[in-house]
C-alpha cells in the first residue's frame, strides 16, 4: 500500500477510534484524527506516530466545525482517500417513560446528524478528486436487537446510521465510494472499563455474547482496516455484525 494514502478518523484519540487509528498506521496509512475536549490524548497520540498521525480539532454537532475540520486536514496532509466515523456518544440507559428531548437529540446530534455530515463533507471531496474513496460508518450491535435495557434511543441512532449508510451507497456508488456500516459488540476500551472491571456484570454480558467474551479493540480495527484497503468495494452499502457470533440472550 502506498504510503501516501491518508485515512480521516473521527473520534480517533480513544475507544475503538484510537485503535482504528494505530492499526492504520501499522497497515501503512497516514492518518487524521479529531479531538474534542482533550487535546492531550490525540497530541500523545500525534507525538508518538513519526508524524504519521496528526490531531486536528472537532465538534461533530457543530456545521462549521466540521467544513473546518475537513478543509485542515486537505491544507496540512492533502487529500483523503478514506473515513472512519467512530465519533459516537452513549448517554447510558434510560427508561423510555423518563427519555426527554436533550436526551434524544444530543444521542442524535452526535451519532447520526454529525455522522451524515462528516460522510457529506469527505463524500464532496472525494467526487471531486475523481478518485473515490470508502466510508465506515461504525454503528453498534444494538441495532440489531433495539438496544440492552434502557437503551432504545442509543440503539435507535445506530440503526440510523445503518439505514443513512444503505441509502448512501447506492447515491456515491457512480463515485466511485463505498460505504459499510460496522456493528461492534460490547468492547473492552478506556470507555467501558470501568463496567468490565466488575467480575459479577462482566460475566453478566459475557453470558449474552454468543463466544462467551467480549470484543478486544484489535477485533474491531482489523476489519475496518480490510474494508477501507478497497478491496471489498463491490460489497458497499453492507452491514458487518462484530459481535461475537451475536446474542443469545
Amino acid at each position: 500500500m502506498s504510503e501516501s494514502r491518508l485515512l480521516v478518523v473521527t473520534g480517533g484519540n480513544r475507544g475503538i477510534g484510537r485503535q482504528i487509528a494505530l492499526s492504520a498506521v501499522d497497515a501503512g496509512w497516514r492518518v487524521a484524527i479529531s479531538y474534542g475536549s482533550n487535546r492531550k490524548l490525540a497530541d500523545d497520540m500525534a507525538s508518538s506516530s513519526d508524524g504519521r498521525i496528526k490531531a486536528f480539532a472537532l465538534d461533530v454537532t457543530a456545521p462549521n466545525s466540521i467544513a473546518h475540520f475537513f478543509e485542515e486536514i486537505e491544507m496540512s496532509m492533502g487529500p483523503a482517500q478514506a473515513l472512519v466515523t467512530a465519533a459516537g456518544i452513549d448517554n447510558g440507559p434510560r427508561a423510555i417513560t423518563d427519555v426527554d428531548h436533550d436526551f434524544v437529540h444530543s444521542t442524535f446530534a452526535v451519532n447520526v446528524v454529525g455522522l451524515i455530515l462528516c460522510s457529506r463533507e469527505f463524500a464532496a471531496r472525494a467526487a471531486a478528486t475523481g478518485n473515490g474513496g470508502v466510508v465506515v460508518n461504525m454503528s453498534s450491535m444494538a441495532a440489531t436487537i433495539g438496544g440492552r435495557a434502557g437503551k432504545s434511543v442509543y440503539a435507535a441512532s445506530k440503526g440510523a446510521v445503518d439505514v443513512f449508510t444503505i441509502g448512501a451507497a447506492k447515491e456515491l456508488a457512480p463515485h466511485g465510494i463505498s460505504l459499510f456500516s460496522v456493528r461492534p459488540g460490547v468492547t473492552r476500551t478506556d470507555m467501558t472499563s470501568a463496567l468490565l472491571d466488575d467480575p459479577t456484570t462482566k460475566a453478566a454480558i459475557e453470558a449474552t455474547i454468543a463466544c462467551g467474551a467480549v470484543a478486544e479493540p484489535v477485533d474491531i480495527s482489523r476489519p475496518v482496516i480490510d474494508l477501507i484497503s478497497g478491496k471489498f468495494n463491490y460489497a458497499s452499502g453492507s452491514m458487518l455484525n462484530l459481535g461475537g457470533g451475536g446474542f443469545i440472550t
